[in-house]
């Protein structure tokens, strides 16, 4: 034990010696200390690596405009009986939901689209049952059935993911 005590304050009188070392080659200035100055030069310095980033990014991501004809085609194929099902019942929910399922803050609604089909019928069940309450939803889920449910869950998440910005 005497030995590990003996070689931790050896250990720390070289460290000091060697910071003391390091102190002692300082540069001393008794010029006055000017803050406005040290002010400016930090404000210098940021500005300084704040170029330095932008070309930085500027090199790792050049922008490149191209001009694309978007083609709005149907968000989802409705190729099933379901999926056709779904969408004439998802008209009702576009109004807070979005057309692409989006999800708006001004209604509070959040975003559904691309959401799993087991999930989004979970909810719907469990806002129609009481399990979960939603006072906003109750009056548009009392009028659908478990069939409605499930061609609208299947209907939902066929809509792609939106990533939010």
């Amino acid at each position: 034990m005497t030995r590990l005590v003996t070689f931790a304050v050896v250990l720390i009188a070289i460290i000091v010696a060697s910071n003391l070392e390091t102190f002692k080659s300082e540069k001393v200035s008794n010029a006055r200390f000017d803050l406005k100055k040290q002010e400016l030069a930090h404000a210098n310095h940021l500005q300084t690596l704040k170029e330095l980033e932008e070309k930085r990014l500027a090199l790792l991501n050049p922008v490149v405009e191209v001009e694309e004809e978007v083609v709005e085609g149907p968000l989802v194929v409705l190729d099933t009986p379901q999926l056709v099902h779904g969408s004439e019942v998802y008209k009702t929910c576009v109004v807070c939901h979005g057309k692409k399922g989006e999800g708006k803050k001004s209604q509070n609604a959040p975003q559904i689209g691309g959401q799993l089909d087991w999930y989004i019928e979970k909810q719907l069940t469990d806002m129609k049952s009481g399990t979960r309450i939603n006072k906003v939803m109750q009056p548009y889920l009392k009028k659908l059935e478990a069939q409605d449910f499930k061609d609208l869950a299947a209907y939902i998440s066929k809509l792609p993911w939106v990533e939010r910005k």
